[in-house]
């Protein structure tokens, strides 16, 4: 590593009161010549992810060079292995740690767990992954009633739940993270779901508290399912309760003569699960968009917001337009190439684009001036004055358009499709 570093630094130097020095180049610094954290893009981020990926604490995808919480989740976890201090910054100690010899991560109690430890044949599965992998651990979960919708090939907080229960009930350790022997536990059959591990899907997600815009959990999938086997609910569950699935329950409530306020309580939930009505066959009903009556361009916004709500958590990537990193105008281009409608590439472009709307509706791309003058970011918007968006500090998340940050900086908004 030493001589690594030798070969790539680059040395300038500057005599100040007769005392020279020394600093490497930011565009040659290698691997330890700087301390990394949160919120960070530099080669250097590339690089720490590769060496924690090597010793099967990174398993975010590909690396991405910017420091996001899945990088800093896999430093907490490298730290607390390696009996180092456990703040999440990639500082001299941890960056040394990582060019020796590398640990296995331990469990709560400080020792190595079949679960944790880095397996040449079975990689750890956990919240962030996608893929096949993920597709077949659904599946197998789904087999033994632990998850109960279609796979979908992404390990969100539905997919860790079932883990847990899953884990619980086989007596592994409940982390919620698919490692080898949760994995061996699945593929050798495991324990089946009983009544107190997972929501059963014929009872309601609830029956005494209450779901409403913002909640995101299992019992919001549940709920979602229930919904969508009456025919409120018109696309694959999400577990995120956003306006789709508070306008999908205002339908349910109307039809089923509760007072529609779009929140799922207890009369809710009781009706849900007491012959309840389902939708009329002379009714359409539009979960996105009520002033937007061509079922066509209603299924095209249902598919956004659902494309757009699966990557929340990806991580940003200056230029990136991929789900191993997405940038504000990328993000919005892939979720549309995604439902088959071809957008430009910068916000500028996309702001051109656009048709004008005096307020946005579900579906439409919402438009800020930030670092310079004219639209310099954009996001989604998913009703109740929320957004989608790819933002530089978390990621793709969820953000209020009345936060003191963007309200003043909201240009307008204007559809794409």
């Amino acid at each position: 590593m030493a001589q690594s570093t030798f070969n790539k630094v680059l040395f300038s130097s500057a005599v100040v009161a007769g005392i020279a020095v020394v600093a490497p180049q930011d565009a040659d610094a290698a691997l330890g010549d700087r301390t990394l954290r949160q919120g960070m893009s530099h080669p250097d981020v590339t690089e720490l992810q590769n060496a924690l990926k090597e010793k099967g604490f990174f398993t975010y995808g590909t690396a991405t060079g910017y420091f996001g919480t899945h990088t800093r989740d896999a430093v907490i976890a490298y730290q607390k292995a390696n009996n180092l201090l456990v703040d999440g910054v990639a500082g001299p100690q941890t960056l040394s740690s990582l060019t020796g010899a590398a640990v296995s991560a331990p469990n709560n109690n400080g020792n190595k767990t079949a679960d944790t430890q880095p397996s040449s044949k079975t990689s750890l599965l956990r919240v962030g992954s996608r893929g096949g992998s993920v597709t077949a651990l659904q599946e197998d979960l789904r087999k033994l009633g632990f998850f109960n919708q279609s796979p979908t090939g992404y390990y969100g907080t539905v997919t860790r739940d079932a883990v847990r229960a899953f884990q619980r009930a086989n007596n592994l350790q409940a982390d919620g993270i698919a490692g080898p022997a949760t994995q061996a536990a699945l593929k050798n059959g495991g324990n089946r779901a009983s009544e107190n591990d997972t929501p059963s899907k014929s009872k309601p997600a609830s029956s005494t508290g209450s779901l409403r815009l913002g909640d995101r959990n299992s019992q919001v999938t549940d709920l979602q399912n229930q919904l969508r086997s009456l025919g409120y609910f018109n696309q694959n569950a999400t577990g995120y309760y956003g306006e789709v699935t508070r306008s999908a329950v205002r339908e349910f409530q109307k039809n089923n003569g509760l007072s529609a306020d779009g929140i799922a309580g207890p009369q809710t939930f009781a009706k849900l699960s007491n012959s309840p009505a389902p939708v009329n066959k002379n009714q359409t009903v539009n979960n996105n968009q009520p002033a937007q009556t061509n079922q066509n361009a209603s299924g095209l916004v249902s598919g956004l917001i659902s494309s757009a709500q699966s990557a929340i958590g990806v991580p940003y990537a200056w230029g990136g337009t991929s789900m191993s990193g997405f940038d504000c105008s990328g993000f919005i281009q892939y979720i549309f190439r995604q439902n088959g409608v071809s957008v430009p590439r910068t916000a500028s472009e996309q702001w051109n684009k656009g048709t004008s709307v005096s307020s946005p509706s579900v579906g439409d791309v919402v438009f800020f001036e930030t670092y310079k003058a004219g639209p310099s970011h954009n996001g989604i918007y998913i009703g109740d004055n929320k957004f989608i968006h790819a933002g530089s500090s978390r990621g793709v998340e969820v953000a209020d358009m009345n936060n003191s940050y963007w309200k003043p900086r909201y240009l307008g908004a204007k559809r794409l499709h």
